[in-house]
């Protein structure tokens, strides 16, 4: 009958752990290499969606002031509304005028930018004859 001694136990056990702590040291470094990886898509994610809400709300603005220049050539007098542009907080607005039988039609043209590019969006409106 083989009987081990007290410090074959000890040696054995030790072995073990020293085997258990590298397993768990392994598993630890895939884990936060995994958790990393998930981090760094969540803040991308974060950034692109602060641009957008950015970029919206630039779009939001410039469509205003476009509507507030229309507004401001439709109230004018019929005979007074002419061609022309002008700048109204950054946002360029340039309109052309088009004379039918019954009509003004106004076609405003205004360019903002957003991050990263430039936008332009179009506004028609109508003056009637008096």
């Amino acid at each position: 009958m083989i009987t081990e001694t007290n410090s074959d136990t000890a040696t054995r056990r030790r072995s073990l752990l020293l085997e258990t702590i590298g397993v768990g040291m392994a598993e630890l470094l895939v884990a936060l290499v995994i958790f990393s990886t998930a981090l760094l898509g969540i803040v991308g994610t974060a950034a692109r969606v602060g641009g957008l809400v950015n970029s919206s709300h630039v779009q939001l603005h410039a469509g205003a002031l476009a509507r507030q220049q229309i507004e401001a050539l439709m109230a004018q007098p019929y005979d007074s509304v002419a061609d022309g542009s002008n700048v109204l907080q950054g946002i360029q607005c340039s309109w052309t005028v088009t004379t039918k039988k019954r009509a003004k039609e106004i076609t405003l043209v205004y360019r903002y930018d957003v991050p990263g590019r430039e936008r332009e969006d179009t506004i028609m409106a109508a003056v009637l004859k008096p």
